[in-house]
């Protein structure tokens, strides 16, 4: 648990391009709590150069390829349901995301989830937002 956390704040620390000139983008925290939740830290060098606007699409698209990934990350969103009440914006947008995904026509590539798989990503963007400091506190009770 503990190396989880200190990669984690190591993922917050802005990142530099190659020439050190300018800094790239810095992982919001719901970024990092997600691509902990999947167990995949590693990959918060790539969200470095994906706008923060852009991260939940992007990591949608990637767990709606991976479906380990899925199944861990609706866990976790089950379980801040359950203990806090609410979900982060960033959570519904990543969520609301991978129902537009599934809700249209079949994309290469993406197999769709079962339907409790569906019904939990539903009921995910209907519920309360909440700050992530709020369902961080309430997890830790």
């Amino acid at each position: 648990m503990l190396k989880v956390l200190f990669a984690a704040s190591l993922l917050t620390l802005p990142l530099f391009a190659a020439t050190g000139a300018r800094a790239q983008e810095i992982l919001g925290g719901s970024l990092i709590e997600a691509l902990t939740a999947i167990r995949k830290p590693e990959l918060g060098g790539v969200f470095t150069y994906v706008g923060e606007q852009n991260a939940p699409r992007a990591f949608a698209d990637m767990i709606a390829r991976d479906s380990k990934a899925m199944k861990r990350y609706t866990a976790k969103l089950m379980s801040d349901r359950k203990v806090a009440g609410g979900l982060t914006a960033w959570d519904h947008q990543v969520c609301a995301t991978l129902v537009n995904h599934y809700a249209g026509a079949a994309m290469p590539g993406l197999k769709k989830p079962d339907a409790k798989r569906l019904k939990a990503l539903n009921d995910c963007v209907l519920t309360p937002v909440m700050e992530l400091q709020d369902i961080v506190t309430r997890r830790s009770r």
